[in-house]
């Protein structure tokens, strides 16, 4: 006889079940969803506050790494504009080639008129204002077109933002297009971007509201030492609608001011006691050429204060010295720098010189002499 199979059923949750399995997860939910939304509400401020920080000190950064440059040639000015929402002033930031050591950054082929002084023939207004620059052309002491190019930061209304005291941070270089930096820049109406200190019987003094703008043909610009940055990034919270708003205070020292009507004087003087040292290694790259000097005797201050100190190099037989090095003047002593050369055909032979105020440089001392 087959004995057949028995499955047994088992029964589902109960109602019951099913109720108070229902009532703790809304329990539990109702316990940690306001846990929950204080974290996303902190982690939104704390994103907002990230945010508006980040645009202040991109804005700032990128103004200050550029105006600790300003400088000018003899006859330039160096600051060409100063006004509570722009400025304006002389520097060489670009060049196209390694042959101008005294270029913030080097991009091969750039254009004369982003690498080279602006020019009479070029002439236009400067950003936020009614007046044309410039009214010359300005050369360096070898009687060629200076260097120095003409950098204008200025703000303008953010009008995407539907607000009056939100702005966009523009960039211009001499008379090409205006490039934005950054935007998000908060300035309340009673307040300004830039702020300006002078000279005046030989300590600092804040320039009043009333008396900005100045141009570069008066003699008060020329006595600005300082500039102030007030930059504030905003950012709005559209989970709370909460503004968030960050400001970072910042004063630029502008070391290449000389005062009205002055020049940057002679170059520097290059150190007397420069060693250069060839060690033969072993490997890929064989020699190890090491520099060794102590500071220039203009190396802390005056019209001569040494900027940097440049390391060039030549095939001989070339005229062209290429940079390969550069150390910025920091009163240390000695200074040192290091290259490892690679087996190659040629003899080369380096220069050691000091820029200067205005790009003044020094005689060049070789090695081998």
């Amino acid at each position: 006889m087959r004995q057949g199979w028995c499955s047994r059923v088992r029964p589902g949750f109960s109602l019951v079940e099913m109720l108070v399995a229902m009532t703790l997860t809304l329990a539990i939910f109702a316990i940690t969803l306001p846990f929950v939304r204080a974290q996303s509400r902190a982690l939104g401020s704390n994103a907002g506050r990230l945010d508006a920080e980040q645009v202040a000190r991109y804005a700032q950064r990128a103004i200050d790494r550029e105006l600790r440059l300003a400088a000018s040639d003899a006859g330039q000015p160096m600051l060409v504009y100063a006004g509570p929402m722009g400025i304006s002033f002389n520097a060489n930031v670009l060049a196209p080639d390694t042959t101008d050591p005294g270029a913030l950054a080097i991009e091969t082929g750039a254009a004369s008129t982003l690498t080279e002084a602006w020019r009479v023939s070029d002439a236009a207004t400067i950003p936020l204002t009614t007046r044309a620059y410039p009214t010359v052309d300005y050369t360096d002491g070898a009687g060629n077109l200076s260097r120095n190019e003409t950098i204008s930061y200025f703000l303008h209304p953010d009008t995407v933002s539907g607000r009056s005291d939100i702005y966009v941070l523009f960039r211009r270089v001499n008379a090409r297009d205006s490039v934005q930096v950054v935007r998000g820049i908060h300035v309340p109406a009673d307040s300004a971007f830039f702020s300006y200190q002078r000279m005046v019987s030989g300590a600092l003094a804040p320039l009043t509201a009333s008396q900005l703008p100045q141009f570069w043909d008066s003699t008060t610009i020329a006595e600005i030492r300082a500039v102030g940055l007030r930059s504030a990034g905003f950012y709005r919270n559209r989970m709370t609608g909460v503004d968030v708003v960050r400001t970072v205070y910042w004063v630029t020292s502008l070391p290449n001011a000389t005062g009205a009507g002055a020049s940057c004087g002679a170059p520097p003087a290059v150190p007397a006691d420069a060693q250069f040292t060839l060690t033969k290694r072993t490997g890929a790259r064989p020699y190890r050429l090491e520099f060794r000097w102590r500071a220039s005797a203009d190396d802390g201050g005056g019209a001569r204060t040494a900027r940097a100190y440049v390391i060039e190099r030549q095939v001989l037989g070339d005229s062209l010295w290429t940079t390969v090095g550069s150390l910025p003047a920091t009163q240390a002593s000695p200074y040192d720098w290091v290259e490892y050369l690679p087996t190659g055909a040629g003899t080369y032979q380096y220069a050691l010189s000091v820029r200067g105020c205005a790009d003044a440089h020094s005689a060049r001392k070789l090695w081998p002499r």
